[in-house]
């Protein structure tokens, strides 16, 4: 049973195999792993393939298909939603925003929500909630399934008022914009109690911080702006001893990872190459636990021969790090060749015991 898996690595404990959280969204090798046309039965094709492929950590289950046809490359919806092709769900951003200039954004209070904002109620958090509830049911023993708190506190202001408003207003006036911040944080922490609940082993907490390129505003910021508040949305988890809370963003946050560590996150998703997952496995050792270190783009464009080399020396690299998950960091999507996917998964079965 992967879940035990999953467990034994969060603790430290040997394994039989190296274990995975993977995001798999590639319909050709689901089919070709489960006997049958994923577009059937998109919820439960996913279901069957990460119980196939024995994965150990899963995030969700998408609720939804998005099929494209033949020369179509995007799809809007009329709530303002936007897709491109990715597998079976399609992948998704959000266009329409309520807000247009940045007086309406320091004017907002998320918790009395009189502009009617969708992603600050908690309906949408429960819906959450329930979603992860419900995925962990149909997976069973087979995976351990964490959910992801994706709106952490970072993500609320992108989310809500797009990068364009969120960042001029944080920049232009830093003391009122954190009025805004502070009401999102009581937003956070409410919803996390409801999370905290939950009876969860794991929890994936969200906040896009950085890009490729590094962090989008001075460490210093974060250091006064954020992560006092962190502190106070995260409580609710912190409090509890047998609760695992792990760290995603995209991009380089590797400047801020010793600040996330004495937050209290005790592991970490890797998605960028841009951070060095070696030093941070060999620095941080068994502290943490720790996922990632293999590049969607090598995937998607190398041949068998370097999957294969890139898997080999993924493992050889993390040995520091007596808990670790082999992760890709771009996820598993419709456009990697079948042969590299297939060799991603049969050189990592033959990597052998952990620890």
């Amino acid at each position: 049973m992967s879940y035990s898996r999953a467990l034994r690595v969060l603790e430290g404990m040997p394994t039989d195999r190296v274990a995975y959280l993977e995001v798999i969204d590639h319909p050709l090798f689901m089919q070709e792993l489960i006997g049958y046309d994923p577009w059937a039965d998109p919820l439960h094709a996913y279901v069957d393939t990460y119980t196939m492929l024995d994965i150990d950590w899963v995030i969700g289950l998408p609720r939804q298909s998005v099929r494209f046809e033949a020369g179509e490359s995007s799809r809007r919806t009329p709530d303002g939603m936007a897709y491109t092709e990715w597998g079976l769900s399609g992948s998704s951003w959000r266009e329409g925003h309520l807000f247009d200039n940045v007086e309406s954004v320091l004017a907002f209070e998320p918790l009395a929500n009189t502009e009617r904002e969708e992603l600050v109620t908690v309906e949408c958090n429960q819906r959450n909630v329930l979603e992860r509830r419900s995925a962990q049911e149909l997976l069973g023993d087979s995976a351990v399934v964490s959910g992801v708190y994706y709106t952490t506190l970072f993500q609320f202001p992108i989310m809500v008022f797009g990068w364009e408003l969120f960042l001029t207003a944080a920049a232009s006036e830093p003391e009122r914009f954190q009025r805004v911040l502070v009401e999102f944080a009581g937003i956070s922490r409410r919803n996390l109690c409801a999370w905290a609940s939950e009876g969860l082993d794991l929890i994936l907490v969200h906040d896009d911080i950085a890009t490729e390129r590094g962090l989008v505003f001075r460490p210093q910021w974060y250091r006064e702006r954020l992560f006092p508040l962190y502190e106070y949305l995260l409580e609710p988890l912190m409090q509890r001893s047998d609760l695992h809370v792990a760290f995603v963003s995209d991009g380089n946050y590797g400047a801020l990872l010793d600040d996330l560590v004495s937050i209290g996150f005790d592991g970490f998703v890797v998605n960028s190459s841009a951070m060095d997952l070696g030093e941070i496995a060999t620095r941080l050792g068994d502290r943490v636990f720790l996922a990632g270190g293999i590049d969607t783009n090598l995937l998607t464009r190398g041949t068998v021969e370097d999957v294969v080399r890139h898997v080999q020396h993924c493992w050889e690299v993390v040995r520091p790090a007596q808990r670790f998950f082999m992760h890709a960091g771009g996820d598993l999507p419709h456009n990697i060749p079948l042969d590299n996917i297939r060799a991603y998964f049969e050189t990592g079965s033959r990597l052998g015991r952990r620890g």
